[in-house]
């Protein structure tokens, strides 16, 4: 419309008013063109997508930062601290409460996600969807190191999650061959087990200390291969299916690519050796079970229910590891004459009504022998006299020693003569 109005101005044949009425006509045509390509162009325009931050936050993914309790842009150390101190809170090992093993293996999973960063650019740009495969998005069935996996030992780990997911940590070799990583069993030195045993300690051992000696089974270094594991005058061979790493890959093709994963070596069992060079007296672990008698030195003072540490009297390492500990659980048994109470000793003496009247000396029985104490006159029944110091020796600290308390009992003859 715009072209034809300057057209036929140009040529001069139009009538000056006619040509205000047809400028007129052609601006508006001109207008309600441009509405129309305005409208157009409106319904036609995409609509605008939704973040996967904003999805998580409507609940359509699990929002794993908010299950650590961590910002988005938080580092890999706060991320790792979030994780230790939720674990210490929620894990089976020290909450009983309902709901709290659910919470433990949310936090895990989350964990597992957020402490690989491939795997948290994943998460950040694709929301759960991104690592489902991954073995970040697995079920609680993944969870098959950690249900029998100690705090501690769990927190002491270099990857806190390397045994949650076992295989299911696989690499996805269509979303940048992330490689999987399993832990396997461990082929070198291992330290060996702790052990606690109870052990009966005489009354007068326990409270003046001694030697004594007590039987525990125990793994003991083998003899056969004095603890190498390997059969004697043969090498150390490599186990020819996993060709000495201890692991076999799999390969799977899936939706998202191909996945990878590492399973323990089902012929070495992990160790990496060709079982045919194993030791047959140990089966390969280099300790065996054996009885032996262990000298055990009491303290002074030990009490019933006190717990002693003998250093490297447990299971012997394998393959050259250090030993465990031998916890003594201490049982006194009781004495006929002695009551005793934390370091201090009880007894019992009787006395004639008259002697307690007049008062007199008397010999009774300690621990360190028979002494003499004075009962005055005027003594009452159930009246407890103390000798200090002739206690137990306190444990730690035998130059310090409790009291001996005697409670006197006046004998009152039944029959009394006139004279």
């Amino acid at each position: 419309a715009r072209a034809n109005f300057h057209s036929a101005a140009a040529q001069g044949a139009v009538h000056p008013a006619a040509a205000s009425v047809s400028q007129r006509s052609c601006l508006s045509s001109a207008l309600a063109l441009s509405a129309v390509g305005l409208a157009c162009g409106l319904a036609g325009r995409a609509p605008r997508r939704t973040s996967s931050t904003a999805l998580r936050a409507r609940g359509g993914d699990a929002d794993y930062y908010g299950i650590l309790g961590v910002q988005k842009s938080c580092s890999e150390r706060d991320i790792k601290t979030a994780f230790r101190k939720m674990a210490r809170q929620y894990h089976p090992d020290v909450n009983k409460e309902p709901g709290a093993q659910e919470k433990f293996q949310e936090i895990a999973k989350a964990y597992e996600v957020l402490s690989d960063p491939q795997k948290r650019q994943m998460y950040d740009q694709f929301g759960e969807a991104g690592v489902s495969g991954m073995g970040g998005g697995g079920g609680p069935g993944g969870m098959g190191g950690m249900g029998g996996m100690g705090l501690e030992d769990l927190l002491s780990q270099e990857d806190l999650l390397s045994q949650v997911f076992g295989g299911g940590m696989g690499g996805m070799g269509g979303m940048g061959g992330m490689g999987g990583r399993q832990r396997q069993r461990q082929a070198g030195p291992q330290k060996g087990a702790d052990l606690q045993i109870n052990v009966e300690v005489p009354f007068q051992t326990a409270c003046f200390g001694g030697t004594m000696t007590c039987r525990v089974r125990r793994e003991e270094t083998c003899e056969t291969c004095t603890g190498s594991g390997i059969k004697p005058g043969q090498g150390k061979a490599t186990c020819r299916q996993c060709n000495g790493q201890g692991a076999v890959l799999q390969v799977m093709q899936t939706p998202f690519g191909v996945m990878q994963t590492q399973q323990v070596c089902p012929s070495c069992n992990g160790s990496g050796i060709d079982p045919s060079s194993l030791c047959s007296s140990c089966n390969g672990k280099g300790t065996s079970a054996s009885t032996k008698d262990v000298e055990l030195k009491v303290p002074p003072g030990c009490n019933n229910g006190n717990q002693l540490r003998l250093r490297q009297e447990g299971d012997k390492g394998q393959k050259g590891g250090p030993a465990g500990d031998l916890y003594i659980q201490v049982k006194v048994p009781s004495h006929p004459d002695f009551q005793r109470e934390e370091f201090d000793i009880y007894t019992e003496s009787t006395v004639s009504v008259f002697d307690a009247i007049l008062g007199t000396t008397i010999q009774v029985k300690t621990i360190d022998g028979d002494a003499e104490i004075k009962v005055p006159a005027g003594t009452q029944p159930e009246t407890r006299l103390r000798i200090r110091g002739r206690g137990v020796p306190r444990l730690g600290r035998k130059e310090e020693r409790g009291d001996h308390y005697i409670t006197v009992k006046v004998e009152v003859p039944r029959d009394l003569s006139e004279s």
